[in-house]
């Protein structure tokens, strides 16, 4: 581009007109420093000359008429003599010494000379030299008009005035070093905690489908909600349940998950006392068999599958049976649905206090989440789903991801972040996928990378690999209690099924090669929609 400065336009033109090809002309340096106070200060440096045979020459422009007095500089502007704030050639010596500072970095010099010559000199493109020099001036340091129409006899005036004792050629990879210092290359890299925070920002507005429902519900006592993955079902399940609460009904938020139940309870911010109760299904039997004095756990034998599904509800309804309506309630919110055994809806009609006349009876549920029942049901009453088809937990990606595992279509909220595309990567063993874990883990903690806390991550693997989890990924601490990971004391290690119904920041899974292709699938599905907004997926090829 064009050279303001008129000066400095005319010597650029005689550089670049008169000197070899192989010098290599740079205007317009300029660089921060320093002062021994710590005080920042501005440094500038008109041209730069990088020769490989002479070394390197700093020339400061001073264009006008100029004439020294024996103090100080003065410019005669239109007859108006104004001084420099300062002295040319101190300014250029001092350019020259910084500049070569930032040279000597690159060569692992810090404290010694570099190898080739360095000099400066003062052009004065205006002007021809009149008078007698004082001491501290060289009169073939100086570039004036005359010197500019032979500025390459010049040039090598100057370099032989300060030619260096064992000065060497620059080898290309000396040039290089030099071009690197005076014009490093650097990124501004988005750091991976702040990209989460601004995508966090934009997926936490409330839709048009979830203030749709909100509404809906403010008019309905009795409702049925299907919602995709990440549609935001456990958040408005939740703020129901807390307005009910609020409204004066005895509430219960009921889910399948314990770790979904303890998160659920840290969340909720405001006291509401003994009018809202959140628990899992199997809490709840617990607590309430407890206080009527039903020994559940005499009952039948843990070990087996049936006394979760039909032991523990018959329990449930004889304690309810016992249980005053004190200890029951006006208002059920059911989060999870579709993790619900058909028994367990029956038993659920006991813990109100009065179950022909409900206060609000709303259950959220995604078909595609089952785990736990094979044919999964709702409580006729619910009536006809309404629905809660868009994704505002996760980015677009990480959902158009997710929703072809099942093989649905995805909609994603207008303005939603795009984010990053998930990563799939496949390993030999189980071994190397927890390694290839720490790796990723390690990636997403180190400040000058991801710079993410311990609590927004987790790492899910297969259940029975419980045995090979690692302690720490390197330096990472990692840990199997949610409770520490909620504090930030680890990243997070869990199964797939203890972490169904939280979610992540970052979720590495790891997966094992597929037998029940079907089921692997729902299973895959609400591994990876746990994750927010990075994904990746390390997939085991031997089982």
């Amino acid at each position: 581009s064009e050279i303001a400065n008129p000066g400095e336009r005319t010597v650029a033109r005689a550089l670049i007109e008169h000197l070899p090809n192989r010098v290599e002309v740079f205007h317009g340096f300029n660089w921060l420093t320093r002062s021994r106070t710590g005080t920042i200060q501005e440094g500038e440096c008109d041209f730069v000359l990088l020769d490989a045979e002479k070394g390197l020459l700093f020339v400061e422009v001073k264009g006008g008429s100029l004439l020294f007095d024996g103090r100080q500089w003065v410019r005669d502007v239109r007859g108006e003599l104004r001084l420099l704030n300062k002295d040319p050639f101190a300014q250029a010596q001092r350019g020259m010494h910084d500049i070569v500072g930032l040279v000597r970095s690159q060569f692992g010099r810090a404290g010694d000379n570099l190898p080739f010559t360095y000099g400066f000199a003062v052009a004065f493109p205006d002007c021809r030299i009149d008078g007698q020099l004082p001491p501290s001036i060289l009169r073939e340091l100086i570039l004036d008009a005359a010197s500019l129409r032979q500025v390459d006899a010049s040039v090598r005036r100057i370099f032989r005035s300060f030619n260096r004792a064992g000065h060497r050629a620059l080898s290309g990879r000396s040039v290089e070093s030099v071009r690197a210092a005076l014009f490093p290359k650097y990124q501004l890299i988005p750091v991976m905690w702040r990209k989460i925070e601004d995508q966090e920002e934009r997926l936490r507005r409330l839709t048009d489908a979830q203030q749709r429902i909100l509404d809906i519900l403010a008019n309905q006592t009795r409702a049925a909600i299907r919602g995709v993955a990440g549609s935001g079902k456990t958040i408005l399940a939740l703020a129901k349940a807390q307005a009910i609460a609020r409204a004066g009904a005895r509430t219960l938020f009921l889910c399948y998950n314990r770790p979904l139940k303890d998160w659920l309870r840290n969340a909720v911010s405001e006291s509401h006392g003994d009018s809202l109760v959140i628990e899992n299904y199997h809490g709840l039997a617990d607590a309430l068999c407890r206080q009527a004095g039903v020994p559940l756990w005499e009952m039948g034998d843990t070990g087996d599958k049936a006394f979760w599904t039909d032991v523990a509800s018959e329990a449930l309804m004889q304690a309810c049976e016992r249980l005053g309506p004190e200890h029951k309630f006006d208002a059920l919110v059911g989060d999870e649905g579709q993790d619900f055994h058909e028994l367990w809806w029956a038993s659920l009609e006991s813990v109100f206090r009065d179950p022909e006349d409900k206060a609000c009876y709303y259950v959220f549920y995604d078909p595609n989440q089952n785990l736990y029942v094979e044919r999964p049901c709702l409580p006729p009453e619910l009536g006809e789903p309404y629905e809660l088809p868009e994704n505002c937990r996760n980015t677009v990606r990480i959902a158009e991801h997710c929703a072809s595992l099942v093989g649905q279509q995805t909609r994603s909220r207008d303005g939603a972040p795009v984010g990053d595309e998930p990563e799939v990567v496949r390993v030999r063993t189980l071994a190397d996928a927890f390694r290839e874990a720490g790796r990723r883990v390690r990636n997403l903690c180190m400040p000058n990378l991801g710079g993410l806390r311990f609590s927004q991550i987790a790492v899910l693997a297969p259940g029975f690999s419980s045995n090979d989890w690692p302690a720490q990924f390197g330096a990472i601490p990692a840990t199997k209690s949610f409770e520490e990971w909620g504090e930030d004391k680890g990243v997070l290690i869990a199964s797939w099924h203890r972490f169904k119904g939280l979610e992540a920041d970052a979720i590495v899974t790891i997966e094992m090669p597929v037998r029940d292709g079907a089921r692997e699938r729902v299973n895959r599905y609400v591994a990876r929609s746990r994750a927010k907004h990075l994904l990746m997926v390390i997939e085991v090829r031997e089982a």
